[in-house]
């Protein structure tokens, strides 16, 4: 693609302004089963998105295949899709900015597919020696993928960015007394070489053994800790309300309370799309902003909404550099790397100070569960049952319920667990004060 070309076309055509954006992505997958290669995968995707400004309206389109040829009659129909919106609100393309960039220092290592087949079946004869309840490997498999965008408007700027990753999935079902249980792990890979293929099975193994003998409880009003991975779940769900567009169309119970105590003064949020323990790092958004650590929330008081260009024109603000393109040409607001600050609190030391109570390990039914503007929630959950800081039993066909803003505001400490793995989004345990949960115990 000519991006040069286009762009001076565009101009020819009609058109104010143009934004050609291209991601190239590299993947190959490996799916084992049954002692066997199941599968192997490799695929090379290239993607483009056009923004381009017309009439003082921004339009985008999404291609996945784009040639020189083509381009009078794309460039021709985003000018005719221009005439014929009625969007009244303002956007523009972003000019060059200067930004020193942060240099990601993870190293990978790519494997061979012989080494991958023979790291893969070595994990499913582990699994299943691991214990004699271990009935299938239900999953297994080893996945990479290299990614790189660039960006490129008519006003000069020029970025790009990259990323990489390697993971290893798993899923087990072990049978106990006729029950069946099963769970599903995901792990980095940085070296194939240096996986400790041990600890990823024991990890695995002692998750499904956990749920053997689950139950439910007789409904009550307790103290709660949600784990790191049920928090960034709950917390990954109401992002949004930090968000200007939420903000500026009114949805956000956040409306109108920036400087505001909004949380306990345990509770502070960032935004770091450079954070270098996370697995992705960008130096620019989607729209070419240079990106930076902001504090969201600080000690429980709302500090900064985050933007993109057309919110930030909106609320008479400026961009966060949180435009972000979620797979179709048009950019909205995102987080990258949100994360509540972790606390000083082990998760044993959780457990001591909640004496009695119950753990959430898990959730499910998040889309239907939650009211975005309210923060009332009510989720099915599995953790288990604490008497005396001691774990007693696991809990299965349980629900949690309550009002985000509330839990929020009724925190009795932090852990110090934060892990990102493969989120974006990410928090570390906390115990709260009370929450509801309900069971139906015999």
């Amino acid at each position: 693609m000519n991006k040069q070309a286009w762009i001076e076309r565009s101009a020819q055509l009609g058109l104010e302004g143009l934004e050609i954006a291209q991601t190239r992505q590299t993947s190959r997958s490996l799916q084992w089963f049954d002692h066997t290669m199941d599968s192997f995968t490799t695929s090379r995707i290239l993607s483009t998105s056009l923004r381009a400004m017309a009439n003082g309206k921004i339009v985008s389109t999404s291609l996945e295949k784009i040639e020189d040829e083509d381009m009078d009659e794309i460039l021709g129909q985003l000018r005719d899709n221009a005439d014929r919106i009625s969007e009244s609100e303002k956007d523009v393309l972003v000019g060059p900015m200067e930004c020193e960039e942060t240099i990601s220092k993870k190293t990978w290592k790519p494997a061979d597919p012989a080494r991958i087949k023979e790291v893969l079946a070595s994990l499913e004869d582990k699994l299943l020696a691991a214990d004699s309840r271990v009935s299938l490997v239900n999953e297994l498999s080893f996945e990479s993928a290299e990614v790189s965008s660039e960006l490129t408007n008519s006003l000069g700027t020029e970025v790009s960015s990259a990323y990489q990753y390697q993971v290893i999935a798993a899923q087990i079902t072990m049978r106990d007394n006729g029950e069946v249980y099963d769970d599903y792990r995901v792990e980095i890979v940085y070296d194939l070489d240096d996986f400790d293929q041990d600890a990823f099975v024991k990890r695995l193994v002692t998750r499904v053994q956990d749920q053997i003998g689950a139950k439910s409880l007789s409904s009550r009003t307790c103290k709660v800790i949600f784990n790191n991975e049920a928090m960034s779940t709950l917390f990954s769900c109401l992002e949004g309300m930090f968000y200007g567009t939420s903000i500026a169309r009114g949805i956000s119970p956040l409306c109108g309370k920036v400087g505001q105590k909004i949380f306990s003064d345990q509770i502070t949020i960032v935004d770091d799309p450079r954070n270098e323990d996370a697995l992705f790092l960008r130096n620019y958004d989607d729209e070419g902003r240079p990106t930076y650590t902001k504090t969201v929330v600080r000690d429980g008081v709302f500090e900064t909404v985050l933007h993109n260009t057309k919110s930030a024109l909106k609320m008479d603000a400026e961009s966060t550099g949180n435009g972000f393109r979620s797979g179709g040409g048009a950019t909205t607001v995102s987080s990258m790397n949100l994360y509540i600050v972790s606390g000083p609190n082990s998760f044993d030391s959780l457990l001591k100070k909640m004496d009695n109570g119950v753990v959430i390990s898990e959730l499910a039914g998040m889309h239907a569960g939650i009211d975005f503007v309210s923060t009332n929630f009510s989720f099915q959950a599995k953790g288990y049952l604490v008497e005396n800081g001691r774990k007693v039993r696991p809990l299965t066909l349980i629900t949690v319920a309550g009002n985000f803003i509330d839990l929020m505001n009724h925190v009795e400490a932090v852990g110090d667990d934060l892990k990102w793995d493969m989120r974006s989004t990410a928090a570390p345990s906390i115990l709260f004060e009370e929450a509801a949960v309900g069971g139906n115990e015999e």
